[in-house]
C-alpha cells in the first residue's frame, strides 16, 4: 500500500471509529445541543466513509493494518477508552479526547488533499473539509462548556 492509500485508510478508520462512538453513546446523552452535535458528527462520518470506499485499497475496506502503529490506531484506542468511561449526563468530561480525534481526522484529510493527484478525489476531500471543521469545532465548544 502506498503512502496515499495509507492516508485514505487512516481517514476511513478514524471516521468509522468516530461514527461508531457517536452512534453508540447518543442514546445516553441528555443535553439537546450535544445530541444534535453528536447526530451531525455521526452523519458526516457515515457519509465520508461511504464516499471514500471506492478509493480504499481492498485491505483498507476490511480495516486491517495488523500491528501498524498509526494515527488511526491511536484514535481508535482513544474512542474505545472514552466509550468505556462516557457519561451521557456529563459529555463535556470527554471533550478533550473527542477533540483530539476530530483534529487528527482533519489533519489527515488535509494531507490526503495535498497528496491527491486525481481531481475527483481532491474535490471529494475538499467538499468534506468544512464539515469536518464543524465537527472539530463542536468538540472544542463542548470542551469550553466544561471549562465554564
Amino acid at each position: 500500500m502506498n503512502r496515499h492509500e495509507d492516508l485514505l485508510q487512516q481517514i476511513a478508520r478514524i471516521a468509522r471509529a468516530s461514527h461508531d462512538f457517536f452512534v453508540d453513546v447518543y442514546p445516553g446523552v441528555t443535553d439537546a445541543e450535544v445530541r444534535t452535535a453528536f447526530a451531525y458528527i455521526s452523519e458526516i462520518k457515515s457519509r465520508l466513509v461511504a464516499d471514500l470506499e471506492p478509493w480504499l485499497a481492498p485491505t483498507a475496506a476490511n480495516g486491517g493494518m495488523g500491528d501498524h502503529i498509526s494515527p488511526a490506531s491511536v484514535v481508535e484506542k482513544m474512542y474505545a477508552d472514552v466509550r468505556r468511561n462516557f457519561r451521557g449526563n456529563q459529555p463535556a468530561a470527554s471533550a478533550a479526547a473527542l477533540g483530539f480525534g476530530e483534529e487528527q481526522l482533519l489533519r489527515l484529510t488535509e494531507r490526503a488533499f495535498s497528496d491527491a493527484s486525481v481531481s475527483s478525489l481532491r474535490e471529494l476531500l475538499k467538499s468534506y473539509y468544512p464539515q469536518l471543521v464543524i465537527c472539530r469545532e463542536a468538540m472544542f465548544r463542548l470542551r469550553a462548556r466544561q471549562a465554564a
